[in-house]
């Protein structure tokens, strides 16, 4: 995610560099571009980490049902079953 924060960045500093009057229209609509773009990225950052806490816990459920499976059904993966 990075990729994305460093070029909001690099956006603003361009902005920046540009010495926007923040008073005239043109000013304010970068303005608020970049601010949204920064919450943007934000919102996108913590949605990864709830997307990465979300797939190590599915994860681990799988494993669980995976190993309770075992334990119920028994381990005999190579009987075929006809019936």
């Amino acid at each position: 995610m990075s990729n994305l924060t460093d070029r909001v960045s690099y956006l603003k500093g361009l902005a920046e560099g540009l010495k926007l009057d923040t008073e005239k229209s043109e000013g304010k609509l970068i303005e608020k571009i970049l601010e949204a773009l920064s919450d943007i990225t934000a919102e996108i950052d913590s949605l990864r980490e709830d997307h990465d806490d979300l797939s190590s816990y599915v994860e681990a459920i799988d494993n669980d049902l995976g190993d309770l499976e075992d334990v119920v059904l028994g381990d005999d993966e190579d009987e075929d079953f006809d019936d």
